[in-house]
């Protein structure tokens, strides 16, 4: 079964609006954290922008140093706190 994610920019984007959603930020602040997340735990960009999309998402990645860079970096905001309806 292929699984159609986006990727290279496109998926730079969607991560993007990952973070804005999660932290109600700007486009250009959530870019600038991916950037510096990617540099500081040493993995590639379009990687690392994946792996959050996916981890948002709840599916596993395959790739495990950016997996665990999403975990590090943003794993308590997508665990986030218990969410109520209303």
């Amino acid at each position: 079964m292929t699984c159609l994610r986006p990727t290279g920019r496109q998926g730079l984007d969607t991560a993007e609006g990952v973070l804005i959603a999660l932290r109600r930020c700007t486009s250009d602040e959530a870019f600038r954290e991916i950037i510096w997340a990617a540099e500081h735990h040493r993995v590639p960009v379009f990687a690392l922008a994946d792996a959050l999309v996916t981890a948002a998402s709840g599916s596993p990645t395959a790739d495990g140093a950016a997996r665990s860079a999403v975990v590090a970096q943003w794993g308590a905001l997508l665990a986030g706190p218990a969410r109520t309806g209303g």
